[in-house]
């Protein structure tokens, strides 16, 4: 079984607003990302975040919620409180917040790959280019207990190469990841959405 932690911590600094609570199909970036997590097959669903309508919002919707007090130190501090809450499974699947256009069908992907690959890090890539959600088997949650400040798994996954599944996904809007107001515009563009910012 596989363990989904969800990472809402963050601080939108590129974003210069909140992008936890940008609408996107009549819903919070937030709320569709926890909606896909429950279509999906987990053993438990954790969302680490900080703030109050975060965490409210994570109870309202039945899953374990925790506040994370040190998200100034950065993404580490996430990891290792899902980490910290989840029970024992054969691995952790690591959600970010700004990828509105991932389906459940991408997360069934990786999950199925990771049940034929169990000892193996499952890694979505768009020619090339590396994503996220990313699935670490739990031989690695050691390593990724002592991960330190504003870094995440990418280091591991850089140490571990021969370890790693890269498994293709057809679409790039799947993996696309709103960083930007710009970035945020283009999916609403692609979706069809008239904006007026």
């Amino acid at each position: 079984m596989v363990s989904a932690i969800i990472m809402a911590s963050g601080y939108s600094k590129r974003m210069k607003r909140n992008k936890l609570f940008l609408e996107f199909r009549g819903k919070t970036l937030i709320q569709q990302t926890i909606d896909k997590v429950l279509q999906c097959a987990f053993s438990q669903v954790i969302l680490v975040a900080r703030e109050r309508e975060c965490l409210l919002l994570g109870k309202e919707n039945g899953i374990i919620t925790i506040e994370n007090r040190n998200a100034d130190k950065g993404i580490s501090e996430s990891i290792k409180l899902g980490l910290a809450n989840a029970e024992n499974c054969d691995g952790y699947m690591f959600f970010t917040v700004d990828q509105p256009l991932l389906d459940a069908n991408t997360i069934h992907r990786l999950l199925e790959v990771f049940h034929q690959n169990k000892n193996h890090i499952i890694l979505p890539v768009y020619k090339g280019r590396r994503g996220s959600p990313v699935i670490f088997p739990s031989k690695f949650k050691e390593e990724l207990m002592n991960l330190e400040g504003d870094t995440g798994g990418k280091s591991i996954i850089n140490q571990y190469l021969e370890e790693v599944c890269f498994v293709d996904i057809a679409d790039e809007k799947s993996l696309f990841d709103v960083d930007t107001q710009k970035d945020y515009e283009k999916v609403l563009l692609w979706d069809g959405v008239e904006y007026d910012f």
